[in-house]
């Protein structure tokens, strides 16, 4: 771990199973009480940059975002112990507007109320460029001016399963202080170090995490919610994500974006290497169902892959799943017959006629042969990742969206 500071991780239950009776303000307290009587400092003055998960517009309650009510106890209590001013801001997924998913969640309400300041960081005037010495990847990125210039920036996750990780919490939380046309650029195996590397040119001052009701199966954005009751705290966002994957019943293993940090020197993610403050972690822990990362024979079509990136994976998966969900490859079935997508920079369709005949073919991204990619019977699809246009184009040329 980076610095000399050991990794320290409360957990902290709630003292009701019934979502609506649960005083969120009393447990935040007692996690924060839980660091300084273990020598982390909380903020006391000074000003205050919040990041939560609000990467669309659901509610906490279906495992999606933090809970705002986490949020505006923060504001408060800190607000209490001195901080001057606490803005509040994160950037959601899939070019949706930062305001429209900070209202739609109660997000916006909740800090209105408290007294603290939503900020929206996709705005431009609310960015500012900062270099990134020993970057691998990048000389400069743009960042939100508030996290900036602030005294302190607190990171609050959601716990919550992911289709490219183990997990999303307080590691991958940082995805949302990236511009979103370089996130997209970079949503690939590039993306785990970027994200390190933002950590470190970002460091916060202390990690909080809602695992209330967390998040299974199909995460980040179509997980299912299941009751966990804890709220996580800690001065090391690398060490929370490993006790949250002890939590859930997740190999520690298998968090390529906090053994990413952890070996970049952000945080620390052995087991015996993490002070635990509360409960015994085999008495509070359960077993959560993992994304099912398979698309072949999953939806009526035909998937033709090659070398993938986890761009276009999660953006052709994430829209799929939702289809199956909502009936919407019935409506494509319907109106176009049986269509066919192709994936990958070496694939190849040794039945690319006879898919020709069934159905539209989506030739997915720049990297696909160029082959299919001009051959006047196709839909190609430019970008790399193109994201959201694989789902805007696919729904329009089936007439279903």
């Amino acid at each position: 771990m980076g610095g000399t500071r050991q990794s320290t991780v409360s957990v902290v239950k709630v003292e009701s199973a019934v979502y609506d009776e649960i005083d969120f303000k009393a447990v935040l307290e007692k996690s924060l009480t839980n660091l300084e009587e273990n020598d982390i400092e909380i903020p006391k003055d000074g000003l205050a940059f919040v990041k939560p998960n609000v990467v669309m517009g659901a509610s906490a309650r279906s495992s999606v975002t933090t809970e705002p009510t986490l949020i505006s106890s923060l504001i408060g209590l800190l607000m209490e112990r001195g901080v001057r001013r606490v803005y509040v801001g994160d950037s959601p997924a899939s070019y949706l507007k930062s305001d429209e998913t900070f209202r739609e969640s109660g997000m916006l309400d909740a800090i209105t109320q408290a007294g603290g300041e939503f900020v929206d960081i996709d705005d431009p005037s609310e960015r500012v460029s900062i270099p990134l010495p020993g970057s691998d990847l990048l000389e400069s990125i743009s960042v939100p001016r508030k996290a900036l210039d602030s005294d302190h920036i607190i990171n609050f996750g959601k716990l919550k399963t992911h289709k490219i990780d183990g997990l999303t919490c307080c590691v991958k939380n940082w995805v949302g202080l990236i511009p979103q046309d370089l996130r997209l650029q970079y949503h690939q195996s590039r993306l785990a170090k970027l994200v390190s590397e933002l950590h470190k040119a970002l460091p916060e001052t202390l990690c909080l995490a809602d695992a209330v009701i967390v998040g299974e199966g199909d995460g980040p954005d179509l997980s299912l919610p299941k009751y966990l009751g804890l709220v996580l705290a800690s001065n090391d966002p690398v060490g929370l994500d490993s006790i949250a994957a002890e939590l859930l019943g997740i190999n520690r293993n298998d968090l390529g974006f906090a053994w990413t940090a952890h070996l970049d020197g952000v945080g620390e993610i052995e087991r015996n290497r993490i002070r635990v403050i509360g409960p015994d972690i085999s008495e509070v822990q359960i077993r959560v169902e993992k994304p099912v990362r398979v698309l072949y024979n999953r939806f009526p079509c035909n998937v033709v892959l090659g070398g993938l990136c986890d761009g276009c994976f999660t953006w052709f998966l994430g829209p799929a799943v939702a289809w199956e969900r909502d009936g919407t490859w019935d409506r494509i079935r319907k109106n176009v017959g049986r269509p066919t997508f192709m994936l990958g920079f070496n694939a190849v369709d040794i039945n690319f006629e006879k898919h020709l005949q069934e159905g539209p073919y989506f030739v997915i991204g720049d990297c696909t042969p160029v082959k299919y990619q001009n051959h006047p019977k196709t839909i190609f699809i430019r970008g790399c990742c193109p994201g959201p246009a694989i789902p805007e184009t696919i729904l329009s040329a089936c007439k279903a969206d």
